[in-house]
This record gives C-alpha cells, structure tokens and sequence, in this order.
C-alpha cells in the first residue's frame, strides 16, 4: 500500500511536469520543490505535527537543532553561530528574538531553485515522474549559512545562480566559488 506522503510528493512531481509540459515557466516551482521534497523526507524535521511542509526562514539554532544537522552542508560560519547558540543558550536567545544578524541562520538551496527548474525545460529531458524525481534527488540540496556568507553569494550575484564556470557536477559550487567552507 502506497502511504499518504508518497501520494502527496508524487502530486507536486505532476505538478511540476504539467507546468514544464504548458511551458508555464511562472508557475509556483518553489512551493511544488520544497513540498515534495517536506512530504518525500524520511524525517518529520521538514513538516508540521499535520503533515504540512514547514519553512525556514532564520530557524532558531537552539530549538530546531537536530533539522539544522541534517541539512546536506553546513558552514563554518553557520556552525559559529549554532555552537553560539549551544554555549551560551539566554544571550543567543535575546539576539535572535532581536534579529541581531549575527545569529541569523539561512537555509539555502545549493542549486537554486531556479536552475533546477531551468534544466526541466531543457529539449529532451524525461518529464516522467521517475525522470523528475531522479533530477531533484540529485540536485536538491539545502545548506546553512551564516548571514554574512549569504551575504558573499549575494555580492557575487550568486544568490539565484550557479557560477558561470559550473560543469553541472558539484551541487555545492557556488559555496565554494565564494569561499564558504563546511564544517
């Protein structure tokens, strides 16, 4: 018996491909990705209580500790700041309920969410839900940084582009473009 999240991931997989197929290159990529891959993820860290895809936008290192460790890259910089919040748990707690951007946390796609949906409409490519969910596999990955070396991609112009010197092989290219290390 095929379980209700699987259901669920394969509809945003259908999404995606009925989207590509009408050329609809407006449509809602960013939710159908990040929805299939909170309803395909093994672990409840990407979804609520309900089953509904939870977003990340500046998680606090101290309450969401265990999701922060299992993202696919994380920085020096971002491990700076979750030791931080480890150490010394009240002062981190005021800054970041005070934004202080030294404490801020971002989750990032390493390939842009826009790149992985700009290779979909490439001539060719397998638009089958297999074909789909074998290039998402590949390519989504999410990494934490810092503020400030979110800051270097931005700075770069890479904050929704690969290098342009990217051979399609490390998915974590832009980090390194930038000199942003993991930990």
């Amino acid at each position: 018996m095929i379980d209700r999240l699987t259901v669920l991931a394969d509809s945003y997989l259908d999404h995606i491909r009925i989207s590509v197929e009408a050329e609809d290159r407006g449509a809602p990529f960013r939710d159908f990705v990040d929805n299939w891959n909170a309803f395909r993820s093994t672990h409840d860290y990407h979804r609520s209580r309900g089953d509904r895809p939870r977003w990340f936008n500046n998680p606090n290192a101290a309450k969401r500790l265990a999701m922060l460790e299992s993202l696919d890259f994380r920085s020096k910089g971002a491990l700076a700041v979750v030791d931080y919040a480890k150490a010394v748990p009240v002062d981190y707690g005021l800054k970041h309920s005070a934004c202080d951007k030294s404490t801020k946390l971002i989750v990032d796609h390493a390939v842009p969410i826009s790149v992985m949906v700009s290779m979909l409409f490439q001539p060719g490519f397998d638009l089958s839900r297999e074909g789909i969910r074998n290039h998402l596999v590949r390519w989504y990955r999410l990494g934490l940084l810092s503020h400030e070396e979110n800051g270097r991609l931005d700075a770069a112009g890479l904050n929704s582009a690969m290098p342009a010197d990217w051979n399609e092989e490390d998915a974590f290219a832009r980090y390194h473009c930038v000199g942003i290390e993991a930990a």
